[in-house]
């Protein structure tokens, strides 16, 4: 701290009391004080914050969903999806026993390869049509608490759920391709979200996606 101090002097007409003022340059005195005929005066700037500090007082932004719909998240869909694909092999099991039972004969050709692709495809197609188009969703999304909603937020309608059991068969006929197709979409959506203009979503993402378009709505 450099202080610099300047006393007038005495003059023989002057009263008993001295007055002497300090301009105070540095953090060790109070901004402006006056005390037994002293004035101080403060003129050191005030503390900046490192940017670390500021950083560690900052407050966290939320994360946001990066897509235009709040879509469920990735694991939920796959979890949706391994649940599915155990009730699915489930019912086509089940197909094979009825079709053993009756006096089928399961023999390893080209004929029979086709026979079984074609009746898998059956059972898929009626899996997902049955439960998409009726239900308005499948035994997997039920038990991870997904739904099949439109891009308004609202129910679909049936000509929605009826295209988006058609788009499940193009999603799986190329190699299961519209599936993966989520992975590049910039909304995280598939083939048949987009057939449909439908998507699945969790309960608490369209709850909070409801909260904040209220809010905006008053804002």
């Amino acid at each position: 701290m450099a202080q610099v101090a300047v006393a007038e002097p005495h003059a023989d007409n002057a009263p008993d009391d001295d007055f002497s003022f300090t301009i105070a340059i540095g953090r060790c005195t109070p901004a402006t004080s006056k005390e037994d005929g002293q004035m101080f005066i403060d003129v050191s700037l005030p503390t900046i914050p490192a940017q670390s500090d500021l950083a560690d007082t900052a407050a966290p932004i939320p994360e946001q969903n990066a897509g235009l719909y709040p879509v469920a998240s990735m694991d939920e869909r796959r979890l949706a999806a391994l649940i599915d694909g155990a009730c699915l092999l489930f019912a086509y099991g089940g197909f094979l026993t009825l079709f053993g039972s009756l006096g089928g004969q399961f023999t390893f050709s080209k004929m029979s390869a086709a026979v079984y692709s074609i009746a898998f495809a059956i059972v898929y197609l009626q899996y997902f049509s049955l439960f998409t188009v009726f239900g308005g969703t499948t035994p997997g999304m039920m038990l991870r608490g997904l739904q099949v909603v439109d891009f308004s937020g609202e129910t679909p309608s049936p000509r929605k759920l009826l295209l988006r059991a058609a788009g499940y068969i193009l999603s799986a006929g190329t190699f299961f391709l519209g599936f993966l197709w989520a992975m590049w979409d910039e909304d995280e959506l598939t083939w048949h979200d987009r057939i449909s203009h439908t998507y699945l979503s969790s309960v608490e993402k369209l709850l909070d996606s409801e909260m904040q378009g209220t809010i905006h709505s008053h804002s």
